[in-house]
């Protein structure tokens, strides 16, 4: 199960990409998982054969890639909260899994959780963290409370964008000459 959900592979959904423009590039997938994965300083030293104009002093680089596949729950006043899984819940609960990986966010407070939560979480937190039976993943098996809705087969594109802006200032540090 945790090959599936956190593979140490390369990934196995095509990607394509290319630079589109200056200062963006577009990324597509099948695959929902693609997505952005955050800026990183990358030092010199650390590429191989840094391909620069001038001498190279840092770089930045903008990852794109997949993300995981755990679950994701919030732990708020003694319940958990599915934020992000439930139809790879639900799927894998249906094929006679019962058991997979989760990652579990600790929530402190009311104040926390509407920082972090989705937005039907923050509308009705009563719902889901005070109310005898709030909604729960059993509810999908149930055929009176479900509708399967067929979907057409998207791509999932990531836009990747920068500027660069250069500009002189003062330094008020150094000593101005005199005249």
């Amino acid at each position: 199960m945790f090959r599936i959900c956190l593979p140490s592979e390369p990934p196995r959904a095509p990607v394509t990409w290319s630079g589109s423009r200056r200062g963006q590039f577009v990324f597509l997938s099948p695959s929902n998982d693609l997505r952005y994965l955050g800026a990183s300083a990358i030092q010199p030293e650390h590429l191989a054969a840094p391909g620069s104009r001038g001498s190279l002093v840092g770089m930045v680089g903008l990852a794109v890639g997949f993300g995981s596949n755990f679950l994701n729950a919030f732990h708020a006043a003694g319940r958990l909260i599915l934020n992000n899984g439930s139809h790879r819940a639900f799927a894998l609960r249906e094929a006679g899994v019962t058991h997979v990986p989760c990652v579990i966010q600790q929530i402190a407070g009311l104040e926390e959780l509407a920082l972090v939560a989705p937005a039907e979480v923050r509308r009705r937190p009563r719902l889901y963290l005070e109310h005898r039976r709030p909604p729960m993943l059993r509810d999908y098996f149930d055929p009176r409370l479900r509708v399967i809705v067929p979907s057409v087969r998207r791509l999932r594109q990531v836009v990747v964008r920068f500027k660069v802006e250069e500009t002189s200032i003062p330094a008020l540090d150094t000593p101005r000459p005199a005249l």
